[in-house]
């Protein structure tokens, strides 16, 4: 998936932000990435699955920076 699409989803999901969107990704067989912005804030909530943890981040670029890394970890070019 490319950054700039991950981007977009990030920004449609904030400015929503007053209602429930959320997306997910699959990374390799089992984790799945659930990010959602939180409700009435600007501030972005990823939850993985498989480590039972979340990641906060203020900004767009950041969360997306972090997203795409996750997602293309496990891929060979």
């Amino acid at each position: 998936m490319k950054l700039e699409h991950i981007k977009s989803l990030l920004q449609l999901s904030c400015t929503f932000n007053f209602s429930s969107i959320s997306h997910s990704f699959t990374i390799g067989e089992k984790e799945t990435l659930t990010v959602k912005c939180l409700k009435d804030t600007y501030l972005l909530e990823v939850t993985s699955n498989e480590k039972q943890q979340a990641e906060y981040y203020t900004s767009i670029d950041q969360a997306a920076q972090a997203l795409y890394i996750k997602i293309n970890a496990n891929k060979t070019n």
